[in-house]
């Protein structure tokens, strides 16, 4: 039996850590989801190494435990909301494990929830409660990070098998098509005419958003060394090269003028501050907390108080969604694919929800035909005309269709 470490290298020159396990005459690897650059190391690249080895030593662990025999009972009388917490620390994800722990929390209460407990109709009951309080594609998002649990749990021989796919499919929540709260240009000109007092940077990092399609976990943390300068035909282009939190991804993003103006504007601004290697420092999150992301959702109500415009419509997302509908609206080259690419989606179908935007412009083209007018009397033919008289009926139609002629200049001619 043997638990190791080892590295893979990426073609975006990242390091991702693995595990390599041997066991029972059996070899398979597990992928932790750990990443750290190798040509640009930060501070965080050795704490993700310390973590990638803890977990190395925990699989380790729970084999010699499991060689002895000892985990059967002990496992499935466990209590799944610890174990999910665990789960969501060791990944150390966005807001959304961190919602779906805190609703799993909710429905728990006191009670201990052993892993033995589990079953489809647990499954369906967390299901109900969740729609009590949320919406039905915000609960769906929470049942996913669930469902991911469970897989975690399968694989170190807690469950035998996924709660939710005893889940019949017909009974299981499905996505719905909701409509993305997103600004015109002329609205997000009305929001910058505002005044409000809340702190600059939390009005030109959503404005950041608003031009840049970034979410705020991109935001957020968003590094000078990051944003480049490339030479594209002969002009100088602002470019975005960061690693999107939500998909792990490498991207390239060139940037429009709105936010190079922006980046311009911090980076004088950044002159008379205290150093910092990010773009909008007075709004960085602390690690593991959601502090400065609470104190920002209460400046954008504010914001939007001021402006008089409905308040649950101006949050972070919502300039992500007013990027790809402008983008949609005010471009001749706005196609979906083009904009699933700025948005960094991994797959076109998470664009789809934008297909509205087009639809709005192909009916406004077909509005823009000019009319004509069918009102045209046609004199009917009373009696199927004879031979002779259809020749000259013909005659006289040709004639009344044939352009006038000047007959001043066919003279002069």
């Amino acid at each position: 039996m043997s638990v190791k470490l080892r590295e893979k290298q990426l073609k975006s020159g990242q390091i991702s850590f693995y595990l390599d396990i041997y066991h029972e005459k059996r070899r398979w690897y597990e992928f932790l989801d750990i990443h750290i650059h190798k040509n640009r190391p930060c501070s965080d690249d050795k704490e993700k190494k310390r973590l990638a080895q803890e977990i190395r030593a925990k699989r380790e662990h729970e084999l010699i435990i499991e060689d002895n025999g000892l985990q059967d009972k002990k496992k499935k009388l466990a209590c799944f909301v610890a174990f999910f917490e665990e789960y969501v620390k060791e990944r150390n994800y966005n807001g959304l494990y961190e919602g779906a722990l805190s609703r799993l929390k909710k429905f728990a209460g006191k009670q201990p929830v052993p892993f033995s407990k589990l079953s489809a109709q647990w499954m369906k009951d967390f299901e109900r409660y969740l729609l009590t309080y949320i919406r039905n594609n915000t609960a769906l998002r929470y049942l996913h990070v669930i469902n991911g649990a469970f897989n975690e749990a399968i694989r170190k021989k807690i469950l035998t098998s996924n709660p939710w796919h005893d889940v019949p499919h017909n009974q299981r929540m499905k996505m719905q098509d909701v409509f993305r709260n997103s600004f015109s240009i002329n609205e997000l000109q009305l929001l910058a005419s505002t005044p409000c007092k809340i702190k600059k940077q939390v009005r030109q990092a959503y404005f950041f958003s608003c031009f840049t399609g970034l979410r705020w976990s991109d935001v957020n943390p968003l590094r000078w060394d990051e944003i480049i300068i490339k030479e594209i035909e002969g002009k100088e282009t602002y470019m975005i090269y960061f690693e999107q939190e939500k998909t792990e991804g490498i991207e390239y993003l060139p940037i429009s003028d709105n936010a190079i103006e922006i980046i311009k504007e911090r980076k004088q601004e950044s002159l008379l501050e205290e150093k910092s290697v990010y773009v909008f420092p007075e709004i960085k999150e602390i690690e593991g907390t959601r502090k400065i992301y609470q104190r920002v959702k209460t400046a954008l109500k504010k914001w939007a108080k001021a402006a008089e415009i409905d308040e649950e419509k101006l949050h972070f997302h919502s300039g992500r969604h007013s990027f790809a509908t402008n983008v949609l609206e005010s471009s001749d080259s706005g196609d979906l694919y083009t904009v699933s690419k700025l948005l960094g989606h991994k797959d076109i179908r998470a664009t789809q929800i934008y297909a509205h935007v087009r639809d709005k412009r192909k009916i406004a083209a077909v509005k823009a035909l000019p009319k004509i007018n069918f009102n045209i009397s046609i004199q009917p033919i009373s009696k199927k005309p004879t031979k002779n008289k259809l020749v000259k009926n013909k005659k006289k139609i040709v004639v009344n269709v044939l352009p006038k002629v000047n007959s001043k200049s066919s003279k002069a001619a």
